[in-house]
């Protein structure tokens, strides 16, 4: 995990404080989701290119294809620029913590959980990404995946871990 970055766990301390699970009353912390904004946009000049959203899931152990990650911009990118600005931004943080992610994210993890236990094993994680990229993820991917989302560090991970992780959440843009 790059240091560039602040780290996944920093990230993620910032992406747990955006707590839109009542989006009625818009109980949104601007200030992280600011945070997070800069962490992607890193010349900053307010929008979040293709280039820096890659450096970003590089940086933080995450896998996407180049497809995958314009899927990801063009599913925000109301004004058509090609890139992410910071409103575009705020939109794709309520999507990620919508009920519908949420539906998602447990059909994802309950695909790629063979036997039921609802902990996801090395093989396990190995055949979703492999479902998800459409080849063989590399060791180096997988070993990335399970440093990233097993934050307890059993060796497995659990639903709880998958459903807090941020690329798992911008991973089920990719599914509608």
């Amino acid at each position: 995990i790059n240091a560039e970055y602040g780290g996944f766990q920093t990230f993620q301390h910032y992406f747990k404080r955006i707590n839109l699970s009542n989006t009625s009353t818009m109980n949104i912390d601007e200030a992280a989701i600011r945070a997070i904004f800069s962490k992607f946009d890193k010349d900053n000049n307010g929008l979040i290119t293709y280039d820096e959203l890659e450096q970003v899931f590089v940086g933080i152990g995450g896998f996407a294809s180049a497809d995958e990650l314009r899927r990801i911009i063009a599913s925000v990118d109301e004004d058509n620029d090609g890139c992410i600005n910071f409103n575009e931004f705020l939109a794709l943080s309520m999507k990620l913590q919508s009920q519908e992610t949420e539906s998602s994210l447990q059909k994802l993890f309950a695909g790629m959980d063979s036997d039921g236990d609802r902990y996801l094993t090395r093989d396990e994680l190995k055949l979703g990404m492999t479902k998800f990229l459409g080849k063989e993820p590399t060791d180096a991917q997988i070993e990335a995946a399970l440093v990233t989302l097993d934050v307890n560090k059993d060796g497995k991970v659990s639903y709880a871990e998958f459903a807090n992780n941020f690329l798992c959440r911008l991973h089920t843009i990719l599914d509608e």
